[in-house]
């Protein structure tokens, strides 16, 4: 798709929206999010009076500056100009000191979502834009992270936050310049977050990079992605059994499939059975295609994930090692080795480790006795046992179950259905491939 204007784009958005449909629209008070919300305004009242479409707005105070809370009621006063209600919520409680920006965007996400289902608003919309998206294509080109044969995708239009609620994109075609230009040309004022200029961040110095050789571009492939992501559901309805959510069976002929299909499924099965959100390096993931296009007996283990091939299919499972302990609190939950939701339903302190029985998790027969063995080994048992009963287990789908991008939609659905899940919701509008 071409380069939008600000307008055409919110026009574009709000048309495409199944009504009644409420629209929360993160504005932190910078040029994008300003733009965003002020042409989402204007767009509905150019809409028919007839609309069943509303918009609210947020901003998040991350209190990281001494600045941040003004900053936030300047946001709140151009809400009330245009008539549009805001909320206001603040990252509370002390700050890592290492990963502070990852931190903060989940932080951020999260009192999104809450407000979101706290006001009945359908979906996020955030304003990434075309420049967004060439520094993130930019910085994962340099940083090699797309696996072997995927496509190079950047910030998705859409993407599923929490299981809860989607988060759409709908500047990701319009330039930074042309938002400016806008609210210039409507005397509207924003706020320089003087953190866009620390070079410090990776994506500031990219930002500058990509400014001293305007002739770069990058393609966003997203489109292709979500068609090897297709290809990919159907080989897990063909060749993958899960068993138990602790063991993965993929029969040889699936072996023989396209390299590039092999690649994203495998990569997404060794993250989900490795309990980590993203799969294998793009030389870790090398070597594993490699072994198994070899064909010979014998095992690898990448990424908390092993890989063991025998002559009739490729047996998946977690590592064993590595897998800490979780105490759980009567009446309490948490995330367990990143792979099972935990809940105690009962009224003592739990603890959950590594090492299930046979009867925790019953395989089918006719398993190799070492695949069997080190999948229990994996699995997660509670103490004291007789109160085993009184634990609840979900299985987590650590690449998707937090963040799942629109391309990634059609392969994360089939691999719920193996899990036993139910299908990933669909959000009310704007998303073409949903």
């Amino acid at each position: 798709m071409a380069v939008e204007t600000p307008e055409i784009a919110a026009d574009r958005f709000l048309a495409s929206f199944r009504e009644p449909a409420h629209i929360l629209v993160a504005v932190s008070g910078g040029s994008d999010s300003t733009g965003l919300l002020v042409t989402l305004a204007e767009g509905l009242k150019r809409a028919s009076p007839s609309s069943a479409i509303s918009l609210s707005a947020a901003t998040i105070d991350h209190d990281l500056r001494p600045e941040s809370g003004g900053e936030a009621h300047e946001v709140e006063m151009l809400c009330a100009r245009l008539g549009v209600r805001h909320v206001i919520r603040r990252w509370a409680g002390e700050k890592p000191k290492a990963g502070l920006m990852a931190a903060a965007r989940e932080a951020r996400y999260d009192l999104l979502a809450d407000i979101a289902f706290d006001i009945g608003a359908d979906v996020i919309v955030t304003a990434h834009t075309f420049d967004d998206q060439q520094e993130t294509l930019a910085m994962r080109a340099e940083r090699r992270v797309m696996g072997e044969g995927m496509p190079a995708t950047g910030v998705a239009d859409a993407v599923l936050f929490d299981r809860r609620i989607w988060v759409l994109r709908p500047f990701l075609h319009c330039r930074r310049g042309d938002i400016r230009a806008y609210l210039r040309h409507r005397a509207t004022s924003w706020i320089d977050d003087p953190s866009n200029e620390d070079p410090h961040y990776e994506r500031v110095r990219t930002r500058r990079r990509l400014a001293d050789d305007p002739a770069t571009a990058f393609k966003d492939e997203g489109d292709h992605r979500a068609l090897l992501a297709a290809k990919a559901a159907e080989w897990l309805d063909a060749h993958v059994a899960v068993h138990a959510n602790v063991l993965c069976v993929i029969g040889r002929e699936g072996l023989a499939a396209d390299r590039a299909v092999l690649a994203y499924a495998l990569s997404q099965l060794a993250a989900v059975f490795g309990g980590k959100a993203y799969g294998p390096g793009q030389a870790q993931l090398a070597r594993v295609l490699d072994f198994l296009a070899e064909g010979r007996p014998d095992r690898r283990t990448v990424a908390g994930a092993v890989f063991d091939l025998r002559r009739e299919g490729l047996y998946l499972m977690r590592e064993s090692r590595g897998i800490a302990p979780l105490l759980l609190p009567p009446g309490s939950g948490a995330v367990w080795d990143g792979r099972f939701e935990v809940v105690n339903n009962g009224n003592v302190a739990i603890l959950i480790e590594a090492g299930a029985s046979a009867a925790d998790f019953p395989l089918p027969g006719g398993m190799p006795k070492g695949a069997v063995a080190r999948a229990r080994a994996a699995a997660p048992r509670s103490s004291p046992a007789e109160c085993g009963g009184q634990v609840s287990y979900t299985p987590r789908l650590a690449p998707f179950d937090r963040f799942l991008t629109a391309f990634d939609l059609a392969f994360a659905d089939r691999l719920a259905a193996l899990f036993a899940r139910a299908p990933y919701r669909r959000p009310a509008g704007g998303l073409a491939r949903a």
